[in-house]
């Protein structure tokens, strides 16, 4: 599995800036799956950074977000295999260049799937 591991230090700076630490410390979990490695926060995958031909990030931000944000440059609804994801987003480059506010926007969702 291929996966950028400078981007995958990126994200856990991010994490460990956005999160309390208790969270970050005990409730983030690092796990290999979709050709990379994702990013469970409370159970729940949020942030996932692979190679599916590019570096690429993916989020977890949810439907009603997706439609708020899209279009815009270097983000994309997440394409596997043929199959659309709606609520994550993919981010190639371009997309990567505002990983942070995405991250944020991933943490957000999570915070709402797991007071449910």
């Amino acid at each position: 599995m291929a996966y950028s591991k400078s981007l995958a230090q990126q994200i856990r700076t991010i994490l460990a800036t956005e999160l309390p630490p208790r969270i970050f410390e005990e409730e983030v979990e690092e796990k290999k799956m979709f050709g990379g490695l994702a990013f469970i926060i409370r159970g729940k995958m949020s942030v996932t950074v692979s190679s599916r031909g590019q570096e690429l990030v993916m989020v977890r931000i949810g439907k009603e977000m997706e439609k708020q944000v899209l279009p815009k440059n270097g983000a994309s609804v997440t394409l596997m295999k043929g199959r659309i994801y709606h609520g994550y987003i993919d981010l190639d480059g371009e997309g990567q260049k505002d990983l942070s506010n995405w991250i944020k926007l991933a943490l957000s969702y999570n915070q709402e799937l797991t007071q449910k």
